[in-house]
């Protein structure tokens, strides 16, 4: 048997990478495997908020991401379907329009460039559990036994680790999202949208001279009997800013769904297992924080996984106290997800929201911060905000 791995992380995402990159560096001996080979497409909506592009430079990574072509944006357009709208800047900081093709193989090749050892095109068969290690059966052609101290599963919301643990719980009412690159779309600087419909939505990455991702979330219903483009078809139909954005619009990709995406949050901890990114929880992707909390999440589990291996205690009840401390830092940005995401599903209530933000740039870039993980959140902080936008006041005149 070979060298045990003091961790191996299934899942080459950007919370798997971020784990993989944190522990390397600190010199774990870190394994990181993914069924993929990269550079592969990822359904997503390709936006990094600010809260994302900070933490790409605490991993030392940022400018390595610029390289790729990602595209810097300092404001985003919300847009309701009776075409109210408005743009704000982000209260500090910047965000990043970057296809995740790019993103996630930057990530993985700066993962292996800090010290971990990188596996593509492997899948986790089985799982077995030893004295002292955790031992999985992977396969690619040919079927290797790798063992470690600790399992990470950063392998997504459709986690074959969480499901071998018995801890899946999907979201019965999410909802299922479909998307494709254009070009020729309007719009020509780089620019991040995102338009509500009535139970839809859709957020549109223009990373200039006219080349966009635009990515829809529809009902199962919309699905179903439906091809993804009669989903997609049917769902601009409901929204006209998207429609007019799209009008000259060619499709240069095929349609990429996902789905069910909602809010779950999982208690995944057992004796030499932790779960990061969506295979952990996960947060409805319309307030744009999904990559950020994955990387969060990823940054945070690393920091988890090297004071348990300093203590040599593995187990559940070793693990459980750090975890609670990772998940009351995300927890907070979750709730913010969620009461943004109860709010603009009302489609009564959008359209004054819309145009109280419009009137009131202070409290619509508090949003944004909020929303783009710059701004520190809370239970107070949240009544308050909500006070003043129903009154229509300004944050500096409450």
């Amino acid at each position: 048997m070979s060298t045990i791995f003091d961790v191996l992380v299934v899942g080459a995402g950007p919370a798997g990478s971020a784990t993989a990159t944190v522990l390397a560096r600190s010199g774990h001996r870190v394994l990181l495997l993914d069924r993929a080979r990269f550079p592969r497409d990822k359904p997503c909506g390709d936006y990094c908020n600010p809260g994302a592009a900070q933490s790409l430079r605490e991993l030392g990574c940022y400018e390595a991401v610029l390289a790729t072509g990602a595209a810097p944006i300092s404001s985003m357009r919300v847009l309701a379907h009776d075409r109210t709208g408005f743009e704000a800047p982000f209260p500090s900081g910047a965000g990043l329009l970057v296809p995740r093709r790019r993103l996630d193989a930057c990530l993985l090749a700066h993962a292996g460039a800090q010290g971990a050892e990188i596996l593509e095109g492997v899948q986790i068969t089985q799982l077995h559990f030893g004295a002292g290690y955790v031992e999985a059966c992977a396969e690619s052609g040919r079927t290797r036994a790798v063992r470690a101290r600790l399992l990470i599963a950063a392998d997504g919301m459709h986690s074959t680790i969480v499901q071998r643990l018995g801890r899946r719980q999907p979201t019965a009412d999410g909802l299922f999202t479909v998307g494709a690159y254009f070009s020729g779309v309007r719009g020509e600087r780089p620019q991040g949208e995102l338009h509500l419909g009535r139970n839809l939505y859709a957020g549109i990455a223009h990373f200039g001279g006219g080349a966009a991702n635009v990515c829809l979330a529809l009902s199962r219903s919309s699905f179903r009997h439906q091809t993804p483009e009669q989903a997609f078809e049917q769902g601009l139909r409901s929204l006209p800013t998207v429609s007019d954005a799209l009008a000259s619009a060619r499709r240069d990709s095929a349609y990429r769904c996902s789905g069910p995406v909602g809010f779950i949050t999982r208690d995944v901890i057992a004796d030499r297992v932790l779960a990061v990114g969506d295979a952990a929880g996960q947060v409805d992707p319309m307030t744009g924080q999904g990559i950020a909390l994955a990387l969060r999440s990823g940054i945070l589990a690393a920091e988890t996984a090297t004071r348990a291996l300093a203590r040599g205690d593995l187990s559940r009840s070793a693990l459980r106290s750090d975890v609670r401390q990772r998940a009351r830092e995300l927890a907070e940005r979750r709730r913010v997800a969620r009461w943004v995401h109860h709010l603009v599903f009302r489609p009564s209530l959008t359209p004054f929201l819309i145009k109280r933000l419009g009137a009131h740039p202070t409290l619509a870039s508090q949003l944004l911060g909020a929303t783009g993980d710059v701004v520190p959140t809370n239970r107070l902080r949240i009544v308050q905000f909500l006070l003043r936008l129903s009154v229509g006041l300004d944050a500096h005149s409450a």
